[in-house]
């Protein structure tokens, strides 16, 4: 039996998870990339601010975009985003790889100045409103549109099929465009970054749902090869 496992990230992330699983897996395996997003950049005005909240990748291309000034504090979601954050030149305090948990680190460590989130037209989290909350001085500035497509041919023919899927899911927004293309004829099993994500999903749209240990990539990585040695297979 052969899986597939059907990406649907923006094209540079998912060649760069399906390198890491191949890397690591020896079964067969269909790889199918069909992107569920489509990201437009924004050009927003934004006023001075002392430190900067990035949540996905995406928000640190859009400071390079845009001339975000270097140098000063930047409360990262994960460790991912924190890489990213370095080599753009901002200085990382990195989260535990999710939203609340950074809203957490924030709010714990109370950092002087104002602090911006920047983020994409679609969210959740509050992560502005939660900081407000709790008394810090918070903006958020909407610096990308994450526009939903439709799965592509090849994705559509897999879930035609009677062969299990694998659906590594990391984000509420991108398992809410999935589900509403469904439902699915072939075999699916999500692996969830988080529980959020697994609940915008939905538990009674799949026949199985993993949720990774840790909202992060390592923990979605060896979830999702778990998965295919469950329906068809060894790792290498």
């Amino acid at each position: 039996m052969t899986a597939t496992m059907i990406l649907t990230r923006p094209e540079v992330q998912s060649d760069s998870f399906a390198a890491e699983v191949l890397a690591r897996w020896s079964g067969p395996l269909e790889v199918v990339i069909s992107p569920l997003l489509r990201i437009v950049p924004l050009t927003p005005g934004i006023d001075s601010f002392d430190a900067v909240i990035f949540t996905s990748a995406h928000g640190v291309e859009a400071a390079e975009r845009l001339n975000i000034r270097k140098g000063i504090p930047a409360w990262c979601v994960g460790e991912k985003t924190g890489a990213l954050a370095q080599e753009a030149g901002f200085v990382p305090h990195i989260g535990p790889g999710d939203a609340d948990g950074l809203i957490a680190s924030i709010i714990a460590a109370r950092p002087n100045g104002r602090l911006v989130h920047l983020r994409g037209k679609h969210t959740r989290g509050a992560v502005k409103d939660q900081l407000r909350a709790a008394g810090l001085d918070c903006a958020d500035v909407i610096v990308y549109d994450q526009q939903s497509q439709m799965l592509n041919n090849d994705a559509k023919r897999a879930l035609d099929a009677q062969e299990p899927v694998i659906f590594p899911l990391f984000s509420p927004r991108t398992a809410t465009i999935l589900r509403e293309q469904g439902p699915f004829f072939a075999p699916v099993h999500v692996i969830a970054l988080s529980q959020a994500v697994a609940e915008a999903f939905g538990y009674g749209s799949t026949r199985q749902i993993t949720v990774a240990k840790h909202p992060d990539m390592p923990a979605m990585l060896d979830a999702t090869l778990d998965a295919l040695d469950a329906h068809s297979g060894q790792r290498a």
